[in-house]
């Protein structure tokens, strides 16, 4: 690479030396003549001889001197040549557009063979179109400024039409004496397809983690939460904002916290697990949920624990009504082979024992026992009759108030036996419903009776009626010894009871009379404060009940 350097104006040493010479003695003969002239001779005494031997002396030290002084800059220009020509990066100048010269590195960067195939061609043919706006704008500012520009990077087309990416600088030179730029490049194009995919990766990664319908928490070594998805929001209710930097210990429930603490530890020391938990939702709500542990690994060492938490609320729920639809089914089977066996000899045995009380005497505690028991089996047997064959109902138009008073009216008497006092509170603008009268007395007896009981020190049992927006909500709420949270799951299952002399079939047989009247049956209890019964009746009309179809009770 020959740059414009004062050896183009110098020449060789001899031609310099010889116009020195030259010009020397002409001036040695000309002054001579000028003085001559002028009458300065007098004045001035400059013999010719003296001043062209001066001249050639001179000329021939000069001549030494430049000779000196051209080898040495030869020798710079040389190692500059080399210094360029074998530069692992690419350098490029372009003189009024065209590119006047282009190393190696930079002809393989742009897809040449050789430096003279680009040598000629237009700049501007390689910078990439969406880039040649903003290509001109910077190489106006730098001939107007004349000050090198700072590293920028730029895309590029090849001689192939291939894009590159490349990181350059551009300096204004002078280049065979024409203003031009020095471009000089570093290629990047690896680098920043490093840079797209790694950024691609976030991203996906990003997308896996943010519409994941699973909650996935990113946790610290403390258990704190750094990173949470929308659906950890939607499981537990919280905002991020309000799941940051929280424990989330503090959001398990009472009872799994420590095994959750437990794997959390296990997932902290490199080992994955997984178990179910169950999480408190911020309305109170509890949600069922399979959580995953993972431990973060980076460079090879443990920085946190990914939680993944799936919510099997509705699974659960799924099976556990599955598993009761079962065991419904072993109950039907079982009252269908055994209620009626039972029931023909039971009238048997409760005739001969009344026969054998009217004609001995002295026995009569005993004949009373043995004819409550009978009772009992015998009440038994039709609740299971009731279960094993559903029965065909027809629906008619009633008046819920009246059907409730009805039944308050009929177990008042017990309930002041028992020191028990029963407080109506019904709305008078209750509307008439179709239903089953005499199934729906058996629930509010069975509840009723239940709360009684539930009362052996007396109390007090507030029965409330209000209708709402196409529905009518009956409350039954007491004040006995309460259900703890453990039992009240099991209400409802056959032959569960929290009763000693109780069938487990009362709750079951209310909830399934409800449901065929497209109603809701719940329960909420409480250790020492009392079970509040929640009955939800839709209003419905005639033709959406269904009345020709069996319904099971």
């Amino acid at each position: 690479m020959r740059m414009h350097t004062r050896s183009q104006w110098l020449s060789t040493p001899l031609r310099v030396s010889l116009v020195y010479v030259l010009a020397g003695g002409l001036w040695v003969v000309l002054s001579d003549q000028l003085i001559s002239l002028l009458n300065l001779s007098s004045a001035i005494t400059i013999h010719s001889t003296k001043g062209l031997f001066y001249v050639l002396v001179t000329s021939v030290l000069f001549y030494f001197w430049l000779k000196r002084l051209k080898k040495a800059l030869t020798e710079s220009e040389e190692r500059y040549r080399i210094l360029v020509e074998h530069l692992p990066e690419p350098i490029v100048v372009h003189s009024e557009g065209k590119v006047v010269y282009i190393n190696p590195a930079g002809a393989s960067v742009f897809g040449a063979q050789h430096p003279e195939d680009m040598i000629g061609r237009s700049i501007i043919d390689f910078v990439h179109p969406d880039n040649l706006e903003w290509a001109r704008e910077k190489l106006r500012l730098l001939i107007q400024t004349g000050k090198p520009s700072n590293t920028y990077e730029q895309s590029y087309l090849r001689i192939d039409g291939q894009m590159i990416d490349v990181e350059a600088r551009a300096v204004p030179i002078t280049y065979l004496g024409k203003p031009a730029v020095q471009l000089l490049c570093k290629d990047i194009t690896e680098r920043k397809r490093a840079q797209r995919r790694l950024e691609e990766s976030e991203q996906s990664y990003k997308s896996l983690v943010e519409h994941n319908p699973d909650a996935i928490l990113s946790l610290d070594l403390n258990g704190q939460m750094l990173g949470i998805n929308s659906a950890a929001e939607r499981i537990t209710g919280y905002s991020k904002e309000e799941l940051q930097r929280q424990s989330f210990l503090r959001f398990i429930h009472g009872t799994d916290r420590e095994k959750a603490l437990y794997q959390f530890e296990q997932a902290a020391g490199g080992v994955s697990n997984n178990i179910e938990v169950t999480l408190t939702h911020k309305q109170g709500e509890s949600v069922i949920v399979n959580l995953k542990m993972v431990p973060i690994i980076v460079d090879g060492k443990i920085e946190g624990v990914f939680g993944i938490a799936k919510d099997i609320t509705e699974h659960k729920r799924t099976a556990e009504l599955l598993l009761k639809s079962e065991k419904l089914s072993i109950v039907g089977q079982l009252a269908a082979g055994v209620a009626h066996e039972i029931r023909n000899p039971l009238t048997s045995l409760k005739g001969f024992v009344q026969l054998l009380q009217m004609k001995t005497g002295g026995f009569r505690e005993y004949f009373e026992i043995m004819l409550s028991e009978l009772d009992r089996i015998n009440c038994i047997v039709s609740e299971f009759m009731v279960i094993a064959k559903p029965q065909v109902v027809q629906f008619e138009i009633k008046d819920l108030r009246k059907i409730l008073q009805d039944v308050i009216a009929l177990l008042d008497t017990q309930a002041i036996l028992n020191n028990v006092q029963i407080h109506s509170e019904i709305d008078e603008d209750i509307p008439l419903i179709h239903c089953e009268e005499n199934q729906l007395k058996q629930v509010f007896i069975n509840i009723l009776k239940n709360a009684i009981e539930a009362m052996p020190e007396g109390g007090d049992v507030v029965v409330q009626m209000k209708a709402d927006e196409g529905s009518i909500d009956i409350r039954f709420v007491d004040q006995g010894c309460g259900i703890s949270e453990e039992r009240l799951a099991l209400l409802g299952e056959p032959f569960y009871t929290t009763k000693e002399k109780g069938t487990g079939l009362g709750l079951m047989v209310s909830h399934k009379i409800i449901e065929g009247h497209q109603g809701k049956l719940q329960v909420q209890s409480q250790i020492d404060v009392g079970t509040t019964v929640h009955l939800h009746l839709p209003i419905l009309q005639p033709h959406s009940l269904h009345p020709s179809k069996p319904v099971a009770t």
